[in-house]
């Protein structure tokens, strides 16, 4: 945030000392005169540098060519009698194009820090929107009822529990959340972990965070082990493709391996030990451990 404000504040001043130049006259008149189209050029580009937000994700490099080539493009098809190059106009046009350049510079950091800004305070909101997740010891409800729905038609039901591993997340964080408070940075981890978890999953199917002991509950009515270690492994890609964040699974499905709600949790729980157990051998990943042990 304090880098933000000082690089605003670097554009401000530029841009002051940018259309008040012409009135310095260091004690000779009209020493500096800028053509008028320079101070179009100037304000477009700040302008559309900070509300495009392609022109923002663009490189530096590409922002500060393209508005040199303007910049030349309109000195060759503007100018007068002056000459480009020559004299008092060469240190003319290298004051031009510098505050140019310059303008295009600031604009283009003010837009990179904005936008990481604006995505630091979405995920905020996303946050915020994780202290209301469904929590495991309120989801009674919508348990027994997809228990119930999975006994009396005799079809499948699987239960995931999924544990992110706390030093990649501690990689997650974006640099700016490192002056944000550690309760929030939690906050914003959990939210964006369940956001990416749902974006893999069913509208049918439930994500649940069990908070106590900071792992995520899946509930997956009409889907047996087999596919349920086929949603582990995709569910393991998305986090570590988008987040780099790792995770071990423990998968139990009704009713090959128990009957109720607490015995698939306790079942899955024993495959998440094993796995945990298991995941420093060599060629052998939590989510392979459990496809073996899950198989029906």
């Amino acid at each position: 945030m304090s880098s933000f404000r000082w690089l605003l504040v670097q554009l401000l001043v530029m841009l002051c000392f940018f259309l008040s130049i012409e009135r310095f006259d260091f004690g000779q008149k009209n020493i500096i005169d800028i053509h008028s189209f320079v101070y179009v050029i100037g304000a477009v580009a700040v302008v559309s540098t900070i509300l495009l937000p392609a022109v923002a994700r663009l490189s530096v490099s590409w922002v500060i060519l393209f508005w040199l080539f303007i910049y030349m493009l309109f000195k060759l098809l503007m100018s007068d009698d002056r000459s480009i190059f020559g004299g008092i106009y060469t240190y003319l046009t290298l004051t031009e194009a510098a505050f140019v350049l310059l303008l295009a510079f600031l604009a283009h950091q003010v837009a990179r820090h904005y936008a990481k800004l604006q995505q630091t305070v979405e995920y905020l909101t996303l946050a915020d929107a994780g202290r209301h997740l469904l929590k495991i010891a309120d989801a009674d409800q919508d348990i027994s009822r997809e228990m119930w729905r999975s006994r009396h038609f005799h079809r499948a039901l699987s239960v995931i529990i999924i544990k992110p591993d706390k030093q990649s997340m501690v990689k997650v964080a974006p640099r700016l959340m490192e002056e944000i408070q550690q309760n929030v940075a939690e906050l914003w981890t959990a939210a964006r972990l369940s956001h990416t978890i749902k974006e893999q999953l069913r509208t049918v199917d439930m994500v649940m965070e069990d908070q106590e002991n900071g792992r995520f509950i899946v509930l997956c009515p009409e889907i047996d082990a087999q596919g349920a270690n086929v949603l582990t492994d995709r569910i393991g890609k998305a986090l570590s493709t988008q987040l780099g964040v790792t995770i071990s699974c423990g998968v139990a499905s009704f009713p090959k391996e128990a009957l109720t709600f607490e015995t698939l949790l306790a079942e899955a729980d024993n495959h998440l030990k094993m796995s945990d157990d298991h995941a420093g051998e060599a060629g052998v990943y939590p989510m392979q451990q459990e496809r073996v042990r899950a198989a029906p």
